[in-house]
């Protein structure tokens, strides 16, 4: 008894509440509205007008300005007891509410027209049971303040019907390129569910879906007796032609990103960052290489440019055509390939490393990288001693994988993170060593907001898209010298001249830094640089990530793209200018080989840049003259391979004989932890040695620990425990005893 007072109470309170409560809102009472967004270029010219969630003056249409089909259409799909209840559906509520019990998800809502207009002339701040107390209220009290030709005018001028495209007339212009009045069945039932979904249903891209949910309507409508079976049968065997969006918007990739970032409810005019003069010029470029590389299995790109001293983004490309499908691959995750090396680097040069350090560039890994992952160069080779400047600028796998593991895979990552790469989420040890050879996934717009920081000597700022955006603060991520030599690193033509050759696309009549990156499988290829006016990133591949054909490089599929990028910049601006930041720097001459100081012997001195708290003090080792011949004289761990390319080496015997025996691994400076979770006999350092011919066993000193190697290739293994360490081989032979320059290692 009880419970039916309550329920009676409530009743009488909700129908006095709707007869004496307060007028309605000002929100409520003026349905027409006059506010709209125009998304405008940086000189002014427009790119985009949206209806934003209001319609505007001009598309505002009266229901007799629109199709007949489509408000038949509209009733059906949302409302087909519209003119029947009083702005509450007792009975879809409960079909509704029986169907997302029987799924156990929510697949309907069961609100009304009315209901709908609420919510869009009142957006709400959540979805919660409050809010639709609020909203079933209100809609009741509009039921009673306006007919119901005026909320379905309405919703019919509010609704979205995705793309940001809201209201008929708006809609009908862009999909069919045809006034409302003039829809056909067809074309009606077609826009009459995209309101359903309209962030899911892209009419470009989800087609198919939307037909399913067409064809559902139409017989909907007969069953309703809105239409006869044979107007069904038209309907259906009427085509759908969808006006192309790149004849009627402007740069719609960069619109759709822009859009997402506006603050809410944004209405009149916003001036751009975008010149639509520099995307129409790279949009065309994208599309003339494209077209090349379509026999290759080459199907789609993007490119990304940026403004170094503003951030303001110019233009944004995020595939071959926009009307063939809104996915923007500026923005999806991708593998990086190469082209995170440069941050490697960087962390490198900030530790003990300069831009002559010896790097090995050879077949011989430490025991980490033998479980599934061996680093391979692009080009099947080793190269032995490389110094660091060139081990980046030919893009060397090998030699940049042996550094990642003495800076540390956690470093890197935390570093990538400060550059705004959101996407690397995994932990370090998920990564591996292949991070910096882009195990991860990263975007295009990621890449160049990193490179940008480069260009401005190490400071991280997000970038820029409408005039008055409140600018990201400011994050110093490198050093301005490391940044600087980075730079200098990477605008080197002839020192990726060994890998790339002195006419590949890199190369230019100004200063430009650049990198290139594939992926592995040939899915992903990048080229990313800068000027110090520009930073342009271009990714080139397939939104389904195949593979393309006959070896797609960074070098061969996105640098001509960036090539061509770069060269109109500095067309149109009459030339491009000098890096003129060397600032923490000083050159000096060093060895090509040995990266030291030259000594009389040396043969090929040349200049190279030093941080200036890094200088080297050390004289050339390599170069010797014996019996007036003179050797490149490698230490041991490049013996064999100056031996397989021809590279004479001293006679034994020679000035050098006590660094006939050396430690290949560990490096010195060496990291390693250990795994509390791993019983210690597990966790041994793996010791290995070159050695020369004579010798018959070695003696291995780690700390005061020694251990034998007896039997050739002479390793050995030390269990590992906390600690520094130095780490050294003696040789034992015939009469002679020869110990290794030792290396410290750190256990942790």
């Amino acid at each position: 008894m009880r419970r039916w007072v309550k329920g009676f109470l409530g009743l009488s309170l909700l129908g006095a509440a709707l007869f004496f409560g307060p007028p309605l809102p000002p929100d409520l009472q003026q349905l027409r509205r006059t506010y709209n967004l125009r998304l405008l270029d940086r000189q002014g010219r427009l790119l985009r007008e949206v209806a934003s969630s209001q319609a505007t003056e001009q598309n505002w249409k009266s229901l007799e300005q629109v199709s007949p089909w489509l408000v038949q259409a509209t009733l059906a799909a949302e409302d087909h007891r519209f003119y029947s209840h009083w702005g509450l559906d007792p009975l879809a509520v409960g079909r509704a509410m029986r169907s997302n019990w029987k799924a156990g998800q929510v697949l309907e809502g069961g609100s009304t027209i009315s209901q709908q207009v609420v919510r869009l002339l009142r957006p709400p701040a959540d979805r919660g049971w409050r809010h639709k107390i609020s909203e079933t209220y209100w809609s009741l009290r509009l039921e009673r303040g306006r007919s119901k030709q005026e909320i379905l005018e309405c919703y019919l001028n509010l609704a979205p019907y995705g793309l940001q495209t809201y209201g008929i007339e708006a809609a009908s212009q862009l999909y069919f390129d045809k006034p409302a009045s003039q829809l056909s069945l067809a074309e009606s039932s077609f826009l009459a569910v995209l309101p359903r979904a309209p962030e899911t249903f892209a009419p470009y891209q989800n087609m198919d879906e939307i037909v399913v949910f067409q064809k559902k309507l139409l017989a909907q409508m007969v069953r309703l007796q809105m239409i006869t079976a044979e107007d069904e049968r038209r309907a259906l065997a009427e085509p759908l032609r969808l006006r192309p969006l790149d004849s009627t918007w402007e740069a719609g990739h960069f619109c759709d990103y822009l859009m997402t970032r506006l603050p809410p409810h944004t209405t009149g005019e916003v001036r751009t960052t975008l010149d639509l003069d520099i995307q129409h010029d790279v949009e065309g470029i994208v599309k003339v290489h494209l077209k090349r590389l379509h026999s290759r299995g080459v199907s789609n790109g993007a490119v990304v440019v940026l403004d170094v001293q503003s951030g303001e983004v110019l233009a944004m490309v995020g595939s071959v055509g926009y009307s063939e499908g809104q996915f923007n691959a500026c923005l999806a995750g991708r593998q990086g390939g190469s082209s995170l090396k440069p941050f490697t680097f960087g962390l490198a040069l900030e530790r003990d490393y300069t831009a002559a350090s010896i790097l090995p560039d050879l077949n011989l890994y430490p025991k980490q990288l033998e479980k599934g992952f061996i680093p391979r160069n692009y080009d099947e080779r080793f190269h032995g001693p490389v110094r660091l400047r060139e081990a980046l600028a030919c893009s060397y796998n090998v030699p940049v994988v042996r550094v990642l593991e003495r800076v540390g895979v956690e470093r890197l990552l935390m570093r990538l993170r400060d550059l705004g790469f959101a996407r690397l989420t995994e932990s370090a040890q998920h990564y591996g060593l292949g991070l910096t050879l882009g195990a991860g996934e990263i975007s295009v717009l990621e890449l160049a907001r990193a490179y940008r920081a480069l260009a401005r000597g190490g400071r991280y700022r997000s970038e820029i898209l409408w005039s008055g955006q409140p600018e990201s603060a400011e994050k110093r991520v490198f050093d301005p010298a490391v940044a600087a030599l980075l730079t200098d690193i990477l605008k080197d033509p002839q020192a990726r001249a060994p890998a790339f050759g002195l006419s590949s696309p890199l190369n230019f009549p100004f200063e430009v830094a650049a990198k290139t990156g594939t992926s592995k499988g040939y899915r992903d290829n990048w080229t990313v640089g800068y000027t110090p006016l520009y930073v342009v990133a271009c990714w080139v591949g397939n939104f389904d990530g195949a593979s393309m054909r006959n070896g797609v490089s960074g070098i061969t599929g996105a640098a001509p793209i960036f090539h061509d990028v770069i060269s109109g910049l500095a067309q149109r601006d009459g030339g491009s200018p000098p890096f003129s930041s060397h600032a923490g720097l000083r050159q000096m001459a060093v060895c090509a080989e040995s990266g030291e100081l030259p000594g009389p012997e040396c043969p090929h001195p040349l200049q190279e840049w030093f941080l200036e708290r890094r200088l080297p003090t050390h004289q050339c080792s390599f170069h010797q003259r014996i019996d007036g011949k003179l050797y490149c004289h490698y230490p041991p761990l490049y013996r064999a391979w100056a031996l397989a390319q021809g590279i004479a080496q001293p006679p034994p015997g020679g000035s050098h004989g006590d660094s006939e025996v050396a430690v290949a691994f560990p490096d010195n400076g060496a990291v390693f932890r250990l795994d509390q979770n791993l019983r210690g006999d597990y966790q041994k350092l793996h010791l290995k040695a070159t050695v020369p011919d004579w010798c018959e066993w070695v003696e291995w000193q780690v700390g005061e620990d020694k251990v034998r190697g007896s039997q050739r290739p002479f390793d050995a293994w030390w269990p590992l425990r906390r600690g520094g360490f130095y780490v050294m081989a003696v040789a034992h032979g015939p009469g002679r005893r020869v110990s290794s320059p030792g290396v410290r290692i750190l256990v942790q």
